[in-house]
């Protein structure tokens, strides 16, 4: 199994991160609302806050989990920061480490064991 990994760099706010796909630690309402029930700035047929245009995230993860790996190299190519895949056995323990580069096939893992 391959997990892939993005990491934004320290330069990019909490703001953009989330709306590229991070999770939001924090966040606050532009407007100053505590609910989302009955905000007139939410869109039709959107639920919750995160939702609203005048939700703004405060505090977001810095890494992206769980991606693929042309979602990292577009994030890279988009930001900077630096993108990795995760080999791990059967058990769920990683064994071996990979960069992913913006060049090259990062599909051509050769391991020298069975999985």
């Amino acid at each position: 199994m391959r997990l892939n990994y993005y990491e934004f760099p320290e330069t990019i706010d909490a703001h953009t991160r989330f709306l590229n796909g991070a999770i939001s630690l924090k966040a606050e309402c532009l407007v100053g609302r505590t609910s989302s029930k009955g905000c007139p700035h939410l869109p039709e047929g959107a639920y919750g806050c995160k939702e609203c245009p005048n939700y703004h995230c405060t505090d977001a993860e810095t890494v992206l989990g769980g991606i693929s790996v042309t979602a990292a190299k577009n994030l890279m190519r988009q930001f900077g920061g630096h993108a990795w895949t995760e080999h791990c056995k059967r058990d769920g323990s990683v064994f071996e480490v990979t960069p992913i580069t913006l060049k090259g096939n990062n599909s051509r893992f050769k391991y020298n064991r069975h999985l």
